[in-house]
């Protein structure tokens, strides 16, 4: 079978466009790349966190700041859920919240950018978190989003 240049041409056609679908797809628009999403946060890190429950919002009676750490793990599951449970010492007393058999469920999303916000419910009321994926999504920086506490935290992959 003879190649003609218009067959020639045609299969070069076809594996240039094969070849470019094996190229990784890279979305960086400006300083900031875009090729994040909830499938980049996945698996289980170990965490601890530190900072201070907040007291009164009154300025004038603001003086039962309560300091608290904690340390526990989290697990995420790739499409926007995540649990987790750990032990914290508030202002000197030990807690647990949650457990591996039952741990808490919360929400989070991932913004293109690597940044993004994790929700979830418990002791009687509404957590959130601002967090930033780094080392290649081996390690999530976190703070406290909410008013009942200045807290931050550091998450590694297990």
């Amino acid at each position: 079978m003879k190649m003609t240049l218009k067959n020639r041409t045609t299969l070069v056609a076809l594996l240039f466009a094969l070849a470019l679908s094996l190229v990784p797809k890279l979305n960086a628009s400006g300083p900031f790349a875009t090729n994040y999403s909830n499938a980049s946060l996945t698996g289980v890190y170990g965490y601890s966190t530190g900072g201070e429950l907040l007291g009164p919002s009154n300025p004038s009676n603001n003086t039962t700041n309560t300091p608290v750490n904690a340390v526990g793990v989290m697990w995420f599951d790739g499409l926007g859920t995540f649990k987790f449970h750990d032990t914290a010492n508030v202002g000197g007393i030990i807690i647990h919240r949650g457990a591996a058999d039952n741990p808490i469920v919360g929400t989070y999303i991932v913004n293109p950018d690597g940044t993004g916000t994790m929700q979830w419910f418990s002791n009687g009321g509404n957590h959130a978190s601002a967090f930033a994926i780094v080392d290649g999504g081996r390690e999530l920086r976190f703070e406290n989003a909410d008013s009942t506490a200045a807290s931050r935290g550091v998450a590694k992959r297990q």
